[in-house]
Formats: C-alpha cells, sequence, structure tokens
C-alpha cells in the first residue's frame, strides 16, 4: 500500500529524528527521504520542522502503544501473566532496535526534549505521550484482573530500563544494554513472584500466630 504525502513525511521525520536528533535533521534530509516537494511539506505542516517533529512524535506513540496492546494480548492468549507480557513487549523493543541497525537509534519523544527549539509545546506534547502510555497500561492491566497502580508498575518499570538501555547502547555503539534490558525485565518478573510467596508465607505465619 503506497503512502499518502503526508505519511511519508511523517515516517521519514521519525525515523530521521530518531537518528540524528532534532537539532541534526534539516529540512532537505526530510524532504529527500520522503521523496516529495518542499510546497508540499508546508502544506501539510505550515510550522515546518516543529510541526512535522510534532506528528512524528505522535505516530511513533501510537507505534509505542500497539506494540504494548500487541504484547499483551500474546501473552494473554499463551496463558501468561502480565509480567509475561512486559517480557514480550521488552524482546519487540530490542527487536526493532536490532533491526534498526543503527545504534543512535532514540525515541522521538527524548528528540522533542534535546530539541533545538525545545518549548513547552514539545514538552507538552512529551508529556501526552506518556500519559497516553500510562492509560494504555491501565487498559492492558485491567484484562489480567489489574489494579491501576499494578498495571502500570511493571511497564513503568520496563520503560525505564529500556529507555536507559537505549541511551546506553547509543553511547557505546552496541546492543547489550537493550539485551541486558529484557534479562532485568525478566528478572523483575522472577522477584515479583518471590514477593508474592514471601507475602503467602507472611500471611500464613500470622494465621498461625493468632490461634
Amino acid at each position: 500500500m503506497e503512502h499518502s504525502t503526508y505519511q511519508k513525511l511523517v515516517v521519514a521525520a521519525a525515523d530521521l529524528l530518531r537518528q540524528k536528533g532534532y537539532a541534526a535533521t534539516g529540512i532537505s534530509d526530510i524532504l529527500k527521504t520522503a521523496g516529495v516537494t518542499r510546497g508540499s511539506l508546508y502544506h501539510h505542516f505550515p510550522g515546518g520542522k516543529r510541526d512535522l517533529a510534532i506528528a512524528a512524535a505522535r505516530y511513533s506513540a501510537e507505534l509505542l502503544l500497539k506494540m504494548i496492546e500487541t504484547a499483551c494480548r500474546t501473552a494473554y492468549a499463551e496463558g501468561g501473566d502480565y509480567h509475561d507480557a512486559m517480557i514480550e513487549f521488552g524482546k519487540k523493543i530490542y527487536a526493532s532496535f536490532e533491526k534498526n541497525g543503527n545504534w543512535r537509534f532514540m525515541t522521538v519523544s527524548a528528540t522533542l526534549q534535546e530539541g533545538g527549539e525545545r518549548n513547552e509545546i514539545f514538552s507538552k506534547e512529551a508529556r501526552k505521550h506518556y500519559a497516553s502510555i500510562r492509560m494504555k497500561a491501565i487498559e492492558e492491566g485491567g484484562k489480567f484482573g489489574l489494579s491501576a497502580e499494578a498495571s502500570y508498575l511493571p511497564l513503568r518499570k520496563a520503560m525505564l530500563m529500556l529507555e536507559g538501555s537505549w541511551l546506553l547502547a547509543r553511547v557505546l555503539g552496541d546492543a547489550m544494554p537493550m539485551r541486558s534490558a529484557v534479562k532485568f525485565i525478566e528478572e523483575e518478573k522472577l522477584f515479583h513472584e518471590l514477593r508474592q510467596q514471601a507475602q503467602l508465607q507472611i500471611a500464613h505465619d500470622d494465621t498461625l500466630l493468632e490461634r
């Protein structure tokens, strides 16, 4: 299916912003990658690079939310729990990172925060991006019978691990931190199970003491 001019611009901008950052990405770079004219860009994005960066951030956020949803659906279908969904999510992020083949790859929301035209518009967009992640976590966690807090906490931990490892991978030029992040998410499931066992044991011991 062929992309529209609008879609070509957004996808090209998202890819370049991830690779190069906001300040280093020029309008000419975007036009060349998208294969469209300057007039077409300003027709769809009167504010130029700023408006296009915001559209690219929204596009990337939608992809991330879809990735979370797919990971949860897979874990649920396979009889897993919400922590299994977070492991699947981590693996999908790593696979995306590996496929890109560029260790300078970065999230577009982070790009907005480091942009040369950093302002409240960009900051507001980034906050909306993370709010949508929180709402998606609550929505998907509810399908596993979890409360809002119990749903958001595992995803928040996974995001912290993945975003931190993403940054480190860029610095080192190596995928190792991303692989480590997935292992840490897997370990978090183990820790969660151990905490549950400890809580059950404490409750059992308290019951015995009350007799």
